[in-house]
């Protein structure tokens, strides 16, 4: 058997531009995001959680990082010379995403990256089941990959 828990961010304004689109998502653009957490556990904690919310300030911090008042740019954006020269002379907080910027690669990237932090911090009791990235109250994507279960003992 295993537990889960849910634990969702809101307000995380940033901007990013999709450049291999045909049409105006090519633009710089913003959102204000969210994130849906979905994290699971075989066993539960000393204090009786899977996850204990009062210590997620890394994942707090994380989520600034990346999406608070930020541009987001893919690694290979043809204008991401003059955006990091934007960024230089303060005029942007750029971040440029491994994965895409858009939901789906958003999800992904914040999957892989908090659920190897939460199992290194859990020493591999608790890990990350699916994140939900909502760049607005009718777009999101869904990363899921519940990996961590061992099997039935």
């Amino acid at each position: 058997m295993t537990f889960t828990s849910t634990k969702t961010f809101f307000g995380y304004p940033c901007a990013h531009r999709q450049w291999r689109h045909k049409g105006h998502c090519a633009l710089v653009h913003g959102y204000s995001r969210s994130f849906h957490f979905v994290f699971r556990a075989q066993e539960r904690d000393a204090c009786g959680f899977v996850v204990d919310f009062g210590d997620l300030d890394w994942l707090k911090d994380l989520l600034a990082y990346w999406f608070d008042h930020t541009l987001l740019l893919e690694n290979a954006d043809p204008l991401l010379p003059e955006f990091k020269a934007l960024d230089k002379v303060g005029a942007c907080a750029l971040r440029t995403m491994p994965l895409g910027v858009g939901m789906e690669g958003t999800a992904q990237f914040l999957h892989e990256t908090v659920d190897k932090e939460l199992r290194a911090r859990t020493k591999g009791r608790a890990w990350v089941v699916s994140v939900e990235a909502r760049e607005n109250e009718k777009n999101s994507a869904v990363y899921q990959c519940d990996n961590g279960f061992i099997g039935w003992s």
